[in-house]
């Protein structure tokens, strides 16, 4: 079985558009990635849409669950 890498891992994850985005929320913000509403609160990032209810503590945890996403 081959391992798919993201581009951004090779290049270093400072330059991932997709964790920069979710990088820069402050508590209280949202932004729209796709289907997902992704919300920073003091605690976490929340990802949701009418099926999905997630949190996660970093935001390396949020971007590897938004890009293993099927579509």
């Amino acid at each position: 079985m081959t391992e798919q890498i993201s581009i951004f891992t090779l290049n270093g994850i400072s330059e991932d558009p997709l964790f920069k985005k979710i990088e820069q929320l402050l508590v209280g913000e949202q932004v729209m990635i796709q289907s997902y509403m992704v919300e920073r609160t003091n605690k976490f990032y929340e990802i949701q849409n009418d099926e999905v209810h997630e949190c996660f503590q970093t935001t390396q945890e949020c971007c590897n669950y938004i890009d293993n996403i099927d579509y």
